[in-house]
């Protein structure tokens, strides 16, 4: 059985800010898929508060739609199994890039940057899964019991902002920060999908952006647990109160769980 949802704190729905996750799910392939779109920037000098924040935010999100294209597109999984989920990750990333190039052809980095998502993807093949992943999406595995077996690690731009921010600092001085719209520029031009820095990854068409993806495979007994998951969950994932709700298989237990935890939004999709 595959189940999955997406949650939103109280707060988050009130301003209505777009939902930017997604996720899809094949329950005869066993194809399992999550993505969440990057937040954008609603103007050059961030608002001051989330009200005006959420005022100026686009209501028909480019992270939203960049992140749909990854969940439907690896759904396809199956039309491209001779190549691999690798493969899968660069399709994607292509569709995204074309997308960007009729949408966004001239970006600046701020206001109208690149849209792009962070993704993770599973498919299941008999007693074996293989998975992708780029950023702070992951997937993890637990066994019947609720314990916990495998995990990604988390790649996102918290590995590696001890590494950077003092780069950034030295060039643009002590008081450098992200409110700034050149330091954002500075962090997405030369920060993000940029092998040649401490970087992160994230699949804004760019072909850099496939140096981060993280691809795997492991082997499976019988009643484990897949869960794929953005890293609005994180937390919530690799606690005991998840773990129990795990090995008692309570899908909408999970679901209250993931909703009395998130601060913003987050997403997972459940094999079990």
């Amino acid at each position: 059985m595959i189940s999955g949802f997406n949650v939103e704190s109280k707060e988050h729905r009130k301003l209505g800010i777009p939902i930017e996750d997604s996720f899809a799910f094949d329950s005869k392939k066993l194809i399992l898929a999550i993505a969440d779109g990057v937040t954008r920037d609603p103007a050059e000098v961030l608002p001051e508060t989330k009200k005006e924040f959420a005022q100026n935010y686009p209501k028909i999100s480019p992270a939203k739609i960049v992140a749909d294209t990854f969940t439907q597109g690896f759904l396809r999984l199956r039309e491209y199994n001779k190549l691999g989920i690798n493969a899968v990750f660069r399709n994607i990333n292509s569709e995204i890039r074309r997308w960007n190039k009729v949408h966004i052809p001239k970006p600046d980095y701020v206001t109208n940057d690149l849209a792009g998502c962070v993704s993770a993807g599973v498919v299941v093949v008999g007693n074996k899964f293989h998975y992708g992943f780029i950023c702070d999406c992951g997937v993890a595995v637990f066994d019947s019991n609720g314990k916990l077996k495998f995990r990604t690690e988390n790649q996102g731009p918290d590995k590696y902002d001890k590494c950077f921010w003092p780069q950034i600092r030295k060039k643009f001085g002590k008081d450098a920060g992200w409110r700034m719209p050149e330091i954002r520029r500075e962090i997405r031009m030369n920060y993000r999908n940029n092998p040649k820095n401490p970087s992160f990854g994230v699949l804004t068409g760019q072909a850099n952006a496939m140096k981060y993806v993280r691809v795997g495979s492991g082997n499976l007994s019988e009643r484990d647990a897949i869960v794929v998951y953005t890293d609005g969950l994180e937390g919530t994932i690799y606690s005991n109160a998840f773990s129990h709700k795990i090995a008692e298989r309570d899908i909408r237990g999970l679901k209250r769980i993931c909703q009395e935890n998130v601060r913003t939004e987050g997403s997972l999709v459940v094999y079990q």
